[in-house]
């Protein structure tokens, strides 16, 4: 599965990742099937890399929130999605595969839906991803997001969140707004899952709803594009 391959651990907010170097495409592949239909631990691979990362409690409580937030902005808005979780999203040519806390599918919903596998030698990348940072290493799940051409990206952190818009030239640029939801900003976004602290997670979805309901969906949308 790997010549010559080292294990490297590493920490991140505290929680553990390791890394196995040296991986070929066989050896990735034999990984996530030894790995089976067990959502843990999380995969990443990179250029010969694997990252295996366990998940903490805070970084599940990101993920959840924030996708929550995007269920209950895209039904009161009537937008049509498609979710795909942590779905591993893999192509050879890109040397490259990623599972992030959290996909989905806007644009290209109908083009996905109902399928039992994407395989993006034929299928688009989904159109947002969010990434929690307290036990992922960011930097190679954006950079495999990169090359499977994923429009939008949340990366999550204790202290803010960052919208990353891919852009004509094939690289992240940070945005204050988003590309799937135009009319929220990143402050915005992460205001609402942290501020104030959601003790009551009844209460605080059903602020959310409200919020959804009777404030972002009555703010002017951007029309659509040609």
């Amino acid at each position: 599965m790997a010549t010559g391959s080292t294990v490297r651990s590493s920490l991140d907010s505290g929680s553990p990742y390791v890394v196995l170097r040296d991986v070929g495409w066989k050896g990735y592949n034999a990984v996530l099937k030894l790995r089976g239909e067990r959502p843990r631990p999380r995969v990443v691979y990179l250029d010969g890399s694997v990252y295996f990362m366990t998940t903490s409690l805070p970084h599940e409580r990101f993920k959840k929130l924030l996708g929550l937030l995007v269920v209950a902005v895209a039904q009161e808005l009537r937008i049509s999605f498609y979710q795909t979780g942590s779905t591993t999203f893999r192509r050879k040519a890109k040397r490259g595969g990623v599972e992030g806390d959290e996909t989905y599918y806007f644009a290209n919903a109908a083009r996905v839906r109902g399928k039992k596998e994407i395989d993006l030698k034929v299928d688009p990348p989904p159109d947002l991803a969010i990434e929690v940072v307290h036990t992922n290493p960011v930097r190679a799940s954006l950079e495999v997001y990169r090359r499977l051409g994923v429009p939008e990206v949340w990366a999550c952190e204790d202290d803010g969140l960052m919208i990353l818009v891919l852009q004509a030239d094939g690289k992240y640029v940070g945005s204050k707004t988003s590309k799937v939801f135009p009319f929220l900003t990143a402050a915005e976004i992460f205001a609402r899952i942290t501020q104030p602290d959601p003790n009551n997670d009844l209460e605080w979805l059903d602020e959310l709803q409200r919020w959804a309901r009777e404030d972002v969906a009555k703010r002017p949308r951007p029309a659509a594009g040609p």
